[in-house]
């Protein structure tokens, strides 16, 4: 039974597209009725919110707000809409090296969850 329900899992993210970078080269999502697309780039992140066939990045009536956790700390970073993506720069001493980030975004004015990614992410972006 648990390994149905892992496998179910399995298949869910996978169709999903999480197993493959995205359209930017990086980690994909799926935090509501959009996905979130995780870019490093050097010392900063890039997120894009896209539309369900990972397409169109929009910022108009969207937010992103990430948090980096790891080794025991949190850390907030400041994110700002730029054409289209959202630029995240890291905060002094935060590393992409290990931990995780949690990503919360408004896609045009929609709901969301938050998005969790682990640290290294798995696609380094492109």
């Amino acid at each position: 039974m648990a390994s149905s329900v892992l496998l179910a899992g399995t298949t869910a993210a996978l169709a999903h597209g999480e197993a493959e970078p995205g359209p930017h080269g990086g980690e994909i999502r799926m935090p509501g009725a959009f996905h979130t697309e995780v870019v490093a780039a050097s010392g900063a992140l890039r997120v894009y919110l896209l539309d369900m066939q990972f397409e169109n990045p929009q910022t108009a009536e969207s937010s992103v707000e990430v948090t980096v956790r790891q080794q025991g700390e949190t850390h907030r970073v400041e994110c700002t809409a730029a054409e289209r993506a959202f630029r995240c720069p890291l905060p002094d001493g935060v590393s992409l090296n290990a931990g995780a980030l949690e990503v919360s975004a408004v896609r045009g004015g929609g709901q969301s969850w938050d998005a969790e990614y682990s640290l290294p992410l798995a696609f380094s972006g492109g």
